[in-house]
């Protein structure tokens, strides 16, 4: 290029030329275009002769031994899920009747096209509501019946951009995850019908003819990626050797499996928070994923890379998103429950291969099932703190039936798994039936450390006082995944108040994400959880259109639990609201007396005479109340309670939202309470219906003196 024509490239280039710049940015989107039809244009599974050379560097004579040696079952039982039908079954038929009877049900709606999930009540998702039920619309949202379009590639998919309508992409990804495998395998076992086989098997073809890899909303989220190849090898457990599994299917099905380990591998989710790589949950699945492939199907796995970044990965994450006290470093109940059964897959795959974990990871993983026995309820309940999706690792009993406020199945297995039946004490008899499809326990018994009264969980940020039938869990922890807040609620002091069998004051849940960012918000709010809001402002900020971020305000802190008295007590305190104009800390101060559960809760709030205040107790749908001067009765199916309540503070019932899983909503009441000029204390005594309230004059006394020696031990 000679000097003039240097010279006028620059002057045309130059930031105020704005047609070279338009030429130029075409010029650079035509280049990708091209690289990405290159890429992705007719998408297809791996090869025979790459397969086969995968092998061959494996050990593997070829591809063709290899896949009549896995239809014949040459390599025996690939994972931890029984290989023992007749036992199983006679189990199950025996010991698990009401079982029985929802895995058939299960088994026989999937098979026909009909599934429900997450709010979405019984669809059928055949693709023209015809033919077999393996013949389904991938692109179908259940929950809405609106369709996902034929996406070009993965490639440009982004949170902002996989919303239709007012689809929800959650209603497909949940479909494709294919965890009905597990109980349509279990029909097979019980009922010899091979329909079932058939249905599986050409389920997964059917997947592969119309969701080629890295094509569609189906490979947009690396997550789904890994959950989908799971369901597919936990079902194949159950069909090895069934004619529907042909020479055919098998060589389709082992190239399907190779695709999904190579995308995974190429796709591992990622993020950052101020230039920091921030990993979650989707990094654990995908981890699991390639671990299960690599376990099921090694020679597969060329050069060990995938069990390698599996191991290596998942050792690692165990001890960054299992916190020191045991809870899921997400903020969440309900995630601990989906990070730990990863977890607990990963080890029970160990333990079956031979190649176990350190003791350092189990140990990580007594912990978090530990965690998890602490927070169970009397009925059986968790505290839904946080976010909650439904989502699971694998759903290998109670398909279509289990609940999403409950944690049995995980300490079943957790007790099964690790050999630890402290885990198990007082389940009820049916949850054990999870124990049946983990394998064999590790051969010496496992004691779980005990849990004290209250049991404090101050990394998580969650604690539990228990009295005679009363149970209250008080929350205060900080913005989880280091920060990022993702699956965080404004829930700082919120309280949960269960008497006997009967929930009385609860967590609202979480409800629904993208489809409906109002109620995802509301769900989210301070205003929607049992604590104290400040002059209408969040505990912590957020920005409404961030659906999955939270910034933290303030620091949280708590003092040493405490047992004075008679009573179990604990104090938190946060100053989120240290930031307002006067500054407001906020501290609640719980008691439950041991005897007969009465519940003390005494919240200080340090330059709050300032400001508007207003407190908020969600009730559990099917809970009445009755407000009596300064007594509000409160009454539900199977128990109830009394509160005693400052008559300063105007006490009113509202209409209030309660979700029990992801896109479920019911309404119930809510007790609040506001003052437009502000006091610096408030106290509540509680007390089930068979206790004698103790007067507010009596529960200030109470605690000021049990108090009086706070962060100390007694008795």
């Amino acid at each position: 290029m000679g000097p003039m024509l240097r010279t006028l490239f620059i002057k045309l280039a130059s930031p105020g030329s704005r047609g070279v710049r338009f030429l130029s940015s075409r010029l650079d989107a035509v280049a990708e275009h091209i690289w990405e039809k290159t890429r992705y244009f007719g998408p297809r599974l791996p090869s025979h002769g790459k397969i086969n050379a995968i092998l061959r560097r494996m050990g593997i004579s070829g591809f063709t031994d290899y896949t009549v040696g896995q239809m014949l079952g040459y390599f025996g039982q690939r994972s931890f899920l029984p290989a023992e039908r007749e036992k199983v079954v006679d189990e199950l038929n025996n010991s698990f009747p009401d079982q029985v009877r929802v895995i058939l049900e299960a088994a026989e709606k999937t098979s026909s096209g009909v599934f429900s999930f997450l709010g979405s009540g019984p669809v059928d998702v055949r693709r023209g509501k015809k033919g077999n039920g393996h013949k389904i619309d991938w692109r179908l949202d259940p929950t809405t019946g609106e369709r996902y379009p034929k996406v070009f590639s993965n490639y440009r998919w982004g949170t902002g951009k996989i919303s239709v309508g007012g689809a929800d992409v959650k209603g497909p990804w949940e479909l494709t995850r294919c965890q009905h495998f597990a109980a349509l395998g279990q029909a097979y076992w019980l009922t010899g019908d091979e329909q079932y086989a058939r249905c599986y098997a050409k389920t997964i073809l059917d997947f592969i003819k119309h969701n080629p890899p890295g094509h569609g909303v189906h490979w947009a989220c690396s997550m789904d990626v890994a959950l989908r190849v799971m369901g597919w090898l936990v079902g194949l457990s159950f069909f090895q050797g069934s004619p529907a599994l042909s020479y055919r299917w098998w060589r389709r099905f082992l190239k399907g499996v190779t695709a999904h380990g190579q995308f995974l591998a190429a796709n591992l989710e990622f993020g950052t928070i101020d230039k920091r790589v921030v990993t979650s949950n989707h990094y654990t699945a995908d981890l699991l994923g390639l671990y299960w492939i690599s376990t099921c199907f090694p020679h597969l796995d060329a050069g060990v890379v995938w069990r390698g970044l599996a191991e290596r990965g998942l050792e690692r994450e165990i001890r960054k998103q299992i916190l020191p006290d045991g809870g899921d470093f997400e903020s969440s109940v309900p995630y601990h429950r989906l990070t730990v059964e990863m977890f607990l897959s990963a080890y029970a795959l160990s333990q079956h291969s031979g190649a176990g974990f350190s003791n350092n990871y189990r140990d990580r993983l007594l912990s978090a099932l530990r965690f998890a026995k602490a927070l169970r309820q009397p009925d059986g309940r968790w505290p839904q703190v946080g976010d909650a999706d439904d989502g699971r690792a694998h759903i290998l009993t109670g398909y279509g039936a289990w609940q999403q406020e409950s944690l049995d199945h995980l300490l079943a297995a957790g007790a099964h798994v690790l050999n630890c039946p402290d885990l198990s004490e007082g389940l009820p008899e049916e949850a054990l039936v999870e124990q049946l499809f983990w394998g064999n326990p590790t051969p010496e018994r496992t004691n779980l450390p005990s849990v004290p009264n209250p049991a404090a969980f101050p990394d998580f940020g969650i604690a539990v006082l228990r009295g005679g039938p009363s149970y209250v869990s008080i929350t205060n922890g900080p913005v989880g995944t280091e920060g990022f807040g993702n699956h965080k609620h404004n829930d700082q002091l919120a309280v949960e108040w269960v008497v006997g069998n009967q929930p009385l004051l609860v967590d609202g849940g979480s409800y629904i994400y993208t489809r409906d960012p109002v109620a995802r918000n509301l769900f989210r709010s301070t205003a929607q959880h049992n604590t104290v809001m400040v002059s209408g402002n969040e505990q912590n900020s957020f920005d409404p259109s961030s659906l999955f971020r939270m910034d933290q305000e303030g620091d949280v802190l708590w003092e040493t639990p405490l047992n004075k008295e008679g009573f179990s007590g604990i104090e938190g305190r946060h100053t989120a609201y240290a930031r307002l104009t006067p500054p407001v800390i906020h501290t609640r101060r719980v008691l439950v007396r041991n005897e007969d559960g009465i519940v003390l809760i005494d919240d200080l709030l340090e330059g709050g005479a300032g400001h508007a205040l207003r407190w908020h107790f969600l009730l559990y749908p099917g809970v009445e109340a009755e407000i009596e001067g300064g007594s509000i009765h409160f009454q539900g199916p199977h128990g109830g309670g009394r509160m005693l309540v400052s008559e300063e503070v105007p006490w009113r019932l509202e209409e209030g939202w309660y979700s029990s899983g992801y896109g479920r909503r019911e309404s119930t009441l809510a007790l609040v309470g506001e003052m437009s000029t502000g006091v610096e204390r408030l106290v509540f005594s509680l007390a089930p219906d068979e206790a004698v309230p103790i007067s507010l004059k009596e529960a200030i006394s109470t605690i000021n003196r049990i108090f009086s020696t706070s962060g100390t031990k007694s008795d």
